[in-house]
């Protein structure tokens, strides 16, 4: 079965999102929310090439939005690498400066 592995920096990102979820919409709701992003990891795993190529990170680079995140990832036998889970906030800071 395919699986999907995570650097410390998105491990890192993860806890983060753990963190504000609960500061922000309780403890509950950010765990609905990780278990969504746990289960976007594994259809991911699954089917790699769902997500886009992403040329200017990278040739074996891919992204996939889930909800307010892009996730970054590698495909990576016999699964994925998951580089970064990114808010689409920073994504667009980085395209304005």
């Amino acid at each position: 079965m395919p699986e999907y592995r995570l650097t410390p920096r998105a491990e890192s990102e993860i806890v983060d999102i753990i963190r504000y979820g609960i500061e922000t919409f309780g403890v509950l709701q950010a765990q609905h929310y990780v278990d969504e992003l746990t289960h976007c990891f594994e259809l991911l795993a699954e089917n790699p090439r769902m997500g886009k190529a992403v040329p200017d990170f990278g040739e074996s680079v891919r992204r996939h939005i889930h909800a307010r995140h892009i996730v970054l990832y590698e495909i990576n036998a016999p699964g994925i690498l998951i580089l970064a889970v990114v808010h689409v906030r920073s994504v667009v800071r980085l395209i304005k400066s």
